[in-house]
């Protein structure tokens, strides 16, 4: 194994190796800060550049730009509360209100750090892993996914803005808008009201940006804005290396938060939108103080930014060890591989060791160099929230049109998004959340399906398998870990009163 790890770091210590992964870092950056253009995108659009290029040249140059792309989208979650692709979204509950407070910069400052050693974390997790990865992916089965799945949209209810029950409620919304279009199982087509755009259900992207972006400017074209406080660059800097410092004071959010995100990720189809949300909704549970959550606290910015980026490790283990891609993004990236000729499987990591192992440098070198760029241009980057409101929404509706247009080039998911855009706004004034809905609706599809993959390998007896049991004792520990928390606080605070009087 020390022999793979020095033939990778040779790999990956070569002059345009380093150059392109740099390229990659700016390239994925700029798409992530622009609503609608996720890492999907980011990949998709990369891809055909690549041919040619030697193995190591043209998959870290993909790698580094899909890596960084939710680091750009905590920018835009942040200073402007509009996700710059899905996985942001649990980002904004908190982040954008710390905007709105003159707290920008500390949001920026943690979200960055968090999102850059979330990152290191999936890589050492990766490393570490190589030597095992078969036996572990063959651990985890349909039952064990459909409960993944179940565990993400149980935990809806802890991102409800004023209770749990209009979490779910939001969360059973997003469930609904997934069942358009053609039944995955049947090939029936469902709920599609005649219109031959909704054959195809709704799209994620549209969702997003009407969810998030339309509200937010059509917010700011009436004259609100986030209270900036009257902060000078300098102030701004100094709240940045404030936020920084808040992340690492907090290393056990940290380290469970990214450990959360390379596990998640390692489950085929799961991970990629699913583990910042799971991350968020763990941090609130074990809080001292959930009830600031929502409201503008620093640790619902560190928790989902750590497993943002860390999950892209884990989802690189299943994409290597047995050639199933562990994400959307990474199902681009397996078409890198087959690009340049390799085919990722268990007969990869025999013969191409040393490349697995620099792409894991990859991903490590991608997020320190976009933590420090991102963090250098923050002050700059904070004065979005400065511009006149009327001024800024009609450069952020073109951002938005563009990026729905981009995503299928179909002029109606433009429309799509307006429309969903009434949704949203309606959602934000009674205070429903918008992030619940978006989970339901990316982890209804993966229910559906691996329940009924489930249900006919093994019946319910698939909840008597060792993993399974383990995932429902999660789920349970998770949705009343709360209650338990406040329970013995309340018992050893009324102990403590009567040891006192006597």
């Amino acid at each position: 194994m020390l022999a793979s790890v020095a033939d990778g770091f040779a790999l990956f210590l070569n002059a345009e190796v380093m150059l392109l992964c740099v390229l990659g870092v700016f390239v994925g950056l700029l798409l992530g800060v622009l609503p609608g253009l996720g890492g999907l995108t980011a990949l998709a659009l990369l891809l055909p550049f690549i041919y040619g290029m030697e193995p190591m040249a043209g998959l870290g140059f993909l790698l580094a730009a899909h890596a960084v792309v939710y680091t750009g989208g905590a920018l835009t979650s942040i200073a402007l509360g509009i996700p710059g692709s899905g996985p942001n979204a649990a980002t904004v509950v908190d982040g954008y209100p710390m905007t709105r407070a003159g707290k920008g910069g500390i949001a920026l400052g943690a979200a960055f750090l968090s999102s850059g050693l979330g990152g290191i974390v999936g890589v050492v997790a990766l490393v570490a892993l190589l030597p095992f990865l078969q036996q572990i992916v063959f651990l985890i089965g349909s039952p064990e996914t459909f409960l993944f799945a179940v565990m993400g949209i149980i935990y809806v209810g802890v991102l409800g803005e004023r209770s749990m029950a209009r979490g779910l409620i939001a969360g059973g919304l997003g469930v609904f808008l997934a069942l358009f279009g053609y039944d995955r199982l049947a090939g029936v087509p469902r709920f599609w009201l005649g219109i031959d755009y909704l054959l195809d259900g709704v799209r994620l992207v549209p969702l997003v940006l009407g969810l998030f972006a339309v509200p937010e400017i059509l917010g700011l074209a009436l004259g609100h804005r986030a209270d900036s406080g009257g902060t000078s660059s300098r102030d701004r800097f100094a709240q940045i290396l404030s936020g920084m410092k808040a992340a690492i004071l907090r290393p056990y959010l940290l380290i469970k938060s990214s450990l959360l995100g390379v596990f998640i990720g390692i489950v085929p189809g799961v991970g990629g939108d699913t583990a910042p949300f799971v991350a968020y909704a763990s941090a609130k549970q074990t809080s001292p103080t959930p009830e600031a959550f929502g409201s503008g606290c620093v640790e619902g910015v560190i928790a989902p930014e750590a497993s943002n980026n860390a999950k892209e490790g884990g989802a690189l283990v299943t994409t290597l060890a047995m050639g199933i891609p562990g994400s959307a993004g990474m199902s681009v990236l397996l078409g890198g591989f087959l690009l340049l000729g390799l085919e990722p499987g268990p007969d990869f990591l025999a013969d191409h060791m040393d490349l697995a192992v620099g792409l894991a440098i990859v991903l490590a070198f991608a997020n320190l160099v976009a933590v420090a760029v991102m963090i250098a241009a923050s002050p700059l980057l904070l004065k979005l929230a400065d511009l006149r409101p009327q001024l800024l929404a009609p450069i952020l509706a073109v951002l938005v049109v563009l990026g729905a247009y981009a995503y299928q080039n179909d002029p109606l998911d433009v429309v799509a998004t307006f429309v969903i855009g009434l949704l949203g706004c309606a959602m934000k004034a009674m205070g429903y959340s918008r992030p619940a809905l978006v989970l339901g609706f990316v982890m209804a599809p993966l229910i559906e399906t691996y329940l009924h993959i489930t249900l006919q390998a093994y019946g319910m007896s698939f909840l008597l398998r060792p993993g399974s049991l383990v995932l429902l004792g999660l789920i349970v520990m998770g949705l009343s870990w709360g209650r338990l928390r406040r329970y013995f606080l309340a018992a050893a605070r009324y102990g403590g009163n009567g040891n006192a009087k006597r």
